[in-house]
C-alpha cells in the first residue's frame, strides 16, 4: 500500500511540477494585446514594440477616429498572444460626410461659414477670374454636394481680369 501511494505521489508531483513548469515557460513568452484605437501610427508601433510585437497595415477606411489614427486591430485588446506576432491595424481616413452642403453661388464668407457650423473642414481654396462671377463668388466645389466627402475643396472667382 505505500508503495502505491508513493507512486501515486511522484506521478501527482510530476504532473505539478510540469504544469507550473509550462505555465511559467509558456507564460513569459506571451503578451497581452494593448488597445491601440485613436493612437497615431508612430506611437501605436512604439507600444507595439516595447511589448515584443509587430505593426502590420492592412488598410485605412472612414471612420470617427482622427485621419491617421488606429481605428480597428485584428487581435481584440487584452487578449495574450505570443511575442513577436504581427498584429494588423486598420487605419483612419477620418470622418466622411455622406453629403455636402452645394455652396456654389454663395460668397466665400458665406460658404465657410455654412462649413464650420457643419465641421466640414476646407482643405483648399483656389481663385481664378472669371467674368461671369462676381469677386469672391464660389465657382465650384469639389466633390459635388451628393459625393460626400471628408473635405471640401473651392473655386472662388477673383472677378473679371483688370488689363
Amino acid at each position: 500500500m505505500k508503495k502505491i501511494l508513493y507512486i501515486f505521489a511522484v506521478i501527482i508531483g510530476g504532473f505539478l511540477s510540469g504544469y507550473l513548469f509550462l505555465s511559467i515557460f509558456v507564460s513569459s513568452g506571451t503578451t497581452e494585446i494593448p488597445d491601440l484605437r485613436g493612437k497615431d501610427i508612430v506611437q501605436a508601433n512604439q507600444i507595439l514594440k516595447e511589448r515584443g510585437l509587430y505593426m502590420r497595415i492592412d488598410g485605412e477606411e472612414y471612420s470617427d477616429f482622427p485621419l491617421g489614427t488606429i481605428s480597428k486591430q485584428t487581435i481584440p485588446p487584452d487578449t495574450k498572444v505570443k511575442k513577436g506576432r504581427e498584429i494588423g491595424v486598420i487605419v483612419s481616413k477620418g470622418v466622411r460626410f455622406p453629403v455636402l452642403p452645394d455652396v456654389v453661388g454663395l460668397s466665400l464668407e458665406e460658404a465657410e461659414k455654412i462649413l464650420v457650423e457643419k465641421g466640414i473642414p476646407i482643405e483648399r481654396v483656389i481663385f481664378i477670374h472669371s467674368k461671369k462671377y462676381e469677386k469672391n463668388t464660389v465657382i465650384a466645389q469639389r466633390p459635388e454636394p451628393d459625393e460626400g466627402g471628408k473635405s471640401i475643396r473651392l473655386l472662388v472667382s477673383l472677378g473679371e481680369k483688370e488689363e
